[in-house]
């Protein structure tokens, strides 16, 4: 990702989306257009809470053809085994895709039959060392394509929520000597959580990109305090959204990002706006936080 994390002088914005279900395109492309020249990329999820969508190394190439926005795609261990990486690595090398987030994937539900097939021949640290390895030539076909292969900017993510903030710092440390540069976090809905976050991610030459998610109604928040594990510790500020009718919801979600993003925005590398529901609110946050910090060229 030549650039994109370089020299920065203010925090990147990014749009983290989610490929198409299934085969039209058009749609989710036209919306994206609208953020052109507004965010610094888009980050596109690997099959998240695994619900299969479209590759994203397949939509990316799209979304850089169509509307010449840098990609970072998500590459999960949890669907492909180290044959199966190292050629989607090369694939996103020859399709000029701009950096790559490595994670393990999302558990599957104990009864998902899926779940028992998941893949375990890689874990996140093993994929960055892959990652590293073809960039420096020194694995397997990387030796052939060394001419051809980026300097890639890796990542991989993160959980400011974690109640154990130095468990969390460990898996940093170890996820930086194994090649990371920065770390996707999962979503953050408070300022000092998200500050300790970066400190700790600092201390191991990380950029901290971290994760902004509108909350769109109700439903939607009920649905995170219940069932997303990682977003316990957030219960409390979710139940703010009880009784909200969706356009309230939403306009006190947005109010609530832009003052989280001022007040961090001297703190951390960039925000990731998450489309948990749906790719709209998080344009609209996007949009609105351009206007009001205009991007420098």
């Amino acid at each position: 990702m030549a650039g994109l994390l370089d020299n920065l002088n203010r925090p990147q914005l990014w749009l983290e989306v989610a490929p198409p279900r299934g085969l039209q395109t058009e749609s989710l492309l036209k919306r994206l257009g609208e953020v052109r020249g507004h965010v610094d990329a888009i980050n596109l999820v690997d099959n998240a809470l695994g619900r299969v969508k479209m590759s994203p190394l397949v939509f990316g190439a799209m979304i850089k053809q169509r509307l010449q926005i840098p990609v970072a795609i998500n590459v999960s261990c949890r669907d492909r085994n180290r044959f199966a990486l190292l050629s989607d690595l090369i694939g996103a090398a020859a399709l000029g895709i701009d950096a790559v987030v490595a994670l393990q994937g999302d558990r599957l539900p104990p009864d998902d039959s899926a779940g028992a097939h998941a893949v375990r021949d890689l874990d996140t640290f093993g994929l960055l060392r892959m990652i590293a390895g073809l960039s420096r030539g020194d694995t397997g076909e990387g030796k052939r394509l060394l001419k051809t292969l980026p300097a890639w900017t890796v990542g991989a993510v993160a959980n400011p929520n974690r109640p154990n903030l130095e468990r969390e710092s460990d898996l940093m440390r170890r996820k930086a000597e194994n090649g990371a540069r920065f770390v996707v976090t999962q979503p953050v809905f408070e300022e000092n959580a998200a500050r300790r976050f970066a400190a700790e991610a600092r201390r191991h030459a990380l950029h901290a990109i971290i994760g902004i998610l509108p909350v769109k109604r109700e439903a939607m928040a009920v649905y995170m305090k219940e069932k997303i594990k990682d977003l316990s510790s957030a219960a409390g500020f979710l139940d703010r959204y009880a009784g909200m009718e969706e356009s309230d919801a939403r306009q006190a979600s947005i109010t609530h990002s832009l003052r989280l993003m001022e007040a961090l925005a001297g703190d951390v590398s960039g925000f990731n706006i998450m489309s948990g529901g749906g790719p709209s609110l998080a344009i609209e946050l996007a949009l609105a936080w351009r206007r009001s910090h205009p991007r420098i060229t």
